[in-house]
C-alpha cells in the first residue's frame, strides 16, 4: 500500500517517544509501494510497537479484520497486555465447554459440530444464544466479539491457520506475521496426520453401530492400508512411493463423507446416539468425518502434478509384535512439509512480517512463502554485554567425526563447568539435540552434585522452565525443539548457556528422505539456513534488555564453519574462537562476577 504512514499511529499514550529502530520501519514502509515487508527486528528494537502501528494504520485506510499472528497463547497475552484494545483470540483447548456441565471439560473435547441444539451456542451473525438467555459458549462468544469489534485480533498461527483460511470465518485485510522466521515450522506442527489401524478399526465400527453405508468401504481401506504398510521392513519409517499414495487416495476417494455425515446427525436424531450419555463415541464420529476429509486432502497434496513437485510425504511404519498396552501396530503418517505455498495463499495482500532472526531473505522467503521489501534493523544492544565462545578443544560431533567417547566426554565438560558456575551462583541453560543427550547430560551433572531441572515423569517443559524462572536449580536442560526459542531467561536467570551442537536433519529421517527428492543439493541451503536461525534464536535467550549480560558457548567444532559468518555485524565483536574450554570459563566467571 502506498505511503502507509504508520508513525501517525504509534500509541504515544504508552511510549514517550518512537526509538531509533521504529522510526526507520516506519519510514521504510512509508516510503515504500510494496504490499509485503520483511522486517528482521532484533530483540531491543520495539516490533511489537511497530506491528500494531502498522496495523491501525491499515484500519484508518479502510482495511477490515486486521489480524497479529503470534506462535502461542503466551505471546499472544504479552501483545495484549501491551496493547488493551487489541481483540485476543484462543483456540478450543483453552476454553470450557458448557453443554456438559460438572465434568470440566474443554470445548476440543466435545463433538460442537454434532450439538447443532447445544443452548449456549453463540450465532456469529446476531450474537445471540440457541436459548435465551442461556450462558454463552466462551470460544463461540470470543470469535463473535472479535468480528464485531472492528480492530485488532491477535491469534496463533494455527487459529488463523483453521478458523480464518480453512473455515473462512473472518476476512482479514492486513495480517502483522511475528516470530515469522517459524511460520512454516508452526503450520507443518499442525498438519500432521496420524492413520492407524486401531482408529480405522474403531471408525468402522462406529460407522457399523450406526449401520452407516460406508462401514464396509472404510474397512475396505484400512486393509489395504495393513496390506501396504506390511509390504515394508519393520520397525522402520518408510516413505511411501506415489503409486502407492494414488492407490490409498482412490480408496478414500470411494468413501462418501457426506453420507457418512447425515447417518451420524441421523442417528442421533432417531437415538440411536445420546448426545450426554455418548459423548466419547458422539466425538469419535466427529472426529471420523473431519478425518477422512483430511487423508484425502493429504494424499492429494502428496502426489506430483503437471504444475508442481509433492507438498507432502506419507511414511509407513508397523511393529511386528504390539508391546503390552500398545495398541497400534500399523501406521501410516502424513506430514505437510512444504508449506511455502500454502502460507503465501492463506496470507492478505498487505503483510508485515518480522522475526528477530530472518537472515537471508531469500531463502526465508523460500521456508515461509513470504516474499517482499526486506530491512535488516541494526540492534540497540551492546556486544560488550555478551560473549559467543568457539573453544578450539571441543570436538566436532557431527555423525561422521565424533568418536564413541566424544558426547560422554564433552558432555561431562559441560557438567563439570556448570559446577564451576553454581558455586559462584551463576545459572546455565544447557540446549541439546536429543533426548539421548538430554538424559545423559543429566546423569553426569548428577555425578557433578550440581541440581539439574529438566522435564518429563508428567512435568511440561513449561512448567519447569517456569520452576527455573523462579528460582529452583542451578541448571536447567533441555532439546533444541522446547528450549531453542520461546524461553526468556533474562537479568541473570542465566547468563551462561551451552549450545551442544547443530541440529541438522538424520539421514534416515523420512524428512530428510522426502527434502533430499524434492528438493536435491538445493536443500542445504535451507538446512544451513535453520541451523544458523537456531543459533542465534538459542544466543538470545537470556539477552532481552540493555542491561542484560550472558554468554554463550558453542560445543561442537561443527558451528566453526558458519557461527561467525551468521553473526550480524554488531554481534560479530562479541565471537571469541581462539580459546581453549577452560579459558572461556575463566573468561566468563570474570565478566559475570
Amino acid at each position: 500500500m502506498e505511503h502507509l504512514d504508520v508513525a501517525r499511529f504509534f500509541p504515544r499514550n504508552r511510549y514517550s517517544a518512537m526509538l531509533g529502530t521504529q522510526k526507520t520501519a516506519s519510514n521504510f514502509i512509508k516510503e515504500s509501494v510494496a504490499s509485503i515487508f520483511a522486517l528482521e527486528c532484533p530483540t531491543g528494537t520495539g516490533k511489537t510497537a511497530i506491528g500494531y502501528s502498522y496495523l491501525k494504520a491499515m484500519l484508518a485506510s479502510g482495511v477490515k479484520q486486521p489480524f497479529y499472528l503470534v506462535p502461542n497463547k503466551t505471546l499472544a497475552e504479552q501483545v495484549k497486555s501491551l496493547h488493551p484494545d487489541v481483540h485476543a483470540v484462543y483456540g478450543r483447548n483453552e476454553h470450557p465447554c458448557l453443554f456438559y456441565p460438572g465434568e470440566n471439560l474443554k470445548a476440543d473435547e466435545i463433538p460442537c459440530s454434532l450439538l447443532q441444539e447445544c443452548p449456549h451456542r453463540v450465532n456469529q451473525e446476531t450474537g445471540e444464544t440457541k436459548e435465551p438467555g442461556a450462558e454463552r459458549c466462551p470460544y463461540l462468544q470470543q470469535k463473535y466479539e472479535a468480528k464485531q469489534s472492528g480492530g485488532i485480533t491477535v491469534a496463533t498461527h494455527a487459529f488463523y491457520l483453521y478458523s480464518v483460511f480453512f473455515a473462512k470465518e473472518f476476512e482479514p485485510g492486513a495480517v502483522v506475521v511475528d516470530e515469522a522466521h517459524g511460520i512454516a515450522k508452526a503450520i507443518r506442527s499442525v498438519l500432521e496426520f496420524h492413520i492407524t489401524d486401531w482408529n480405522l478399526a474403531r471408525m468402522v465400527e462406529l460407522l457399523g453401530s450406526i449401520l452407516s453405508s460406508q462401514a464396509e468401504v472404510l474397512d475396505h481401506f484400512r486393509k489395504r492400508m495393513i496390506a501396504i504398510i506390511k509390504a515394508k521392513e519393520a520397525s522402520k519409517k518408510t516413505i511411501l512411493e506415489a503409486e502407492e499414495i494414488r492407490e490409498l487416495l482412490d480408496l478414500t476417494n470411494a468413501i462418501d463423507t457426506r453420507a457418512v455425515d447425515a447417518e451420524i446427525r441421523a442417528a442421533i436424531e432417531v437415538g440411536l446416539i445420546d448426545r450426554k450419555k455418548d459423548r466419547l463415541a458422539l466425538k469419535q464420529l466427529e472426529i471420523l468425518g473431519r478425518d477422512l476429509r483430511m487423508y484425502m486432502r493429504s494424499f492429494e497434496f502428496a502426489l506430483p502434478t503437471e504444475v508442481r513437485h509433492p507438498l507432502n510425504f506419507t511414511f509407513a511404519f508397523w511393529r511386528q509384535e504390539l508391546e503390552e498396552g500398545k495398541r497400534v501396530q500399523y501406521e501410516l503418517v502424513v506430514k505437510s512439509y512444504y508449506v511455502a505455498p500454502l502460507v503465501k495463499k492463506m496470507l492478505p495482500k498487505n503483510v508485515l512480517a518480522y522475526s528477530a532472526t530472518i537472515g537471508n531473505a531469500d531463502i526465508f522467503s523460500h521456508e515461509t512463502g513470504i516474499k517482499g521489501d526486506f530491512l535488516s534493523l541494526p540492534s540497540t544492544f551492546s556486544s560488550l554485554n555478551t560473549r559467543i565462545f568457539m573453544p578450539t578443544d571441543t570436538p566436532n560431533l557431527s555423525v561422521k567425526e565424533r568418536n564413541r567417547r566424544d558426547k560422554t566426554k564433552s558432555l561431562r565438560m559441560i557438567a563439570k563447568a556448570c559446577k564451576t558456575f553454581s558455586r559462584k551462583s551463576i545459572r546455565s541453560l544447557v540446549v541439546v539435540a536429543s533426548n539421548e543427550e538430554r538424559k545423559k547430560f543429566l546423569e553426569l551433572v548428577a555425578e557433578e552434585g550440581v541440581k539439574a531441572l529438566s522435564y518429563g515423569e508428567g512435568v511440561t517443559p513449561r512448567a519447569c522452565a517456569r520452576q527455573f524462572r523462579e528460582g529452583e536449580g542451578d541448571v536447567l536442560v533441555g532439546t533444541d525443539s522446547n528450549y531453542g526459542e520461546g524461553v526468556d531467561l533474562p537479568k541473570g536467570i542465566a547468563p551462561v548457556i551451552f549450545y551442544y551442537r547443530p541440529s541438522y536433519p538424520r539421514p534416515d529421517d523420512p524428512a530428510t528422505v522426502f527434502e533430499e527428492r524434492r528438493f536435491g543439493n538445493q536443500r542445504w541451503h535451507v538446512w544451513n539456513w535453520r541451523v544458523i536461525i537456531g543459533l542465534l534464536q538459542v544466543r538470545g535467550r537470556n539477552i532481552r534488555s540493555v542491561e542484560d549480560v550472558g554468554v554463550t558457548f558453542l560445543i561442537s567444532q561443527q558451528f566453526r564453519r558458519f557461527a561467525f559468518g551468521s553473526l550480524p555485524e554488531w554481534l560479530k565483536p562479541a565471537y571469541v574462537g581462539g580459546k581453549t574450554f577452560e579459558e572461556c570459563v575463566k573468561e566468563t566467571v570474570k565478566m559475570l562476577s
